[in-house]
């Protein structure tokens, strides 16, 4: 059985992660190494997420049918696109 941080290291930081690559790579047009460095992990971390092979489709879907959660993600992702 895993213990909750176990859960959200595994399925919920790389949904997060997935859902934030996404919205700046296409909305903001942030490359992918820059994007890398903002999240604080690899280029090829980022361009799995884009292709949505890292991050659990289903969660993110979850995720982002969340008013809260969606709006928090935009949030975050406007922050980190302006301070670049």
């Amino acid at each position: 059985m895993l213990l909750p941080a176990e859960i959200e290291s595994k399925t919920l930081i790389p949904a997060l992660r997935a859902i934030l690559a996404k919205d700046l790579a296409n909305k903001y047009h942030i490359r992918e190494d820059e994007i890398s460095k903002m999240l604080g992990v690899t280029q090829a971390a980022i361009s799995n997420y884009i292709r949505g092979t890292r991050g659990d489709p289903k969660l993110i879907e979850k995720l982002l049918a969340e008013k809260q959660v969606s709006e928090m993600i935009n949030d975050i992702s406007t922050n980190l696109s302006s301070d670049k």
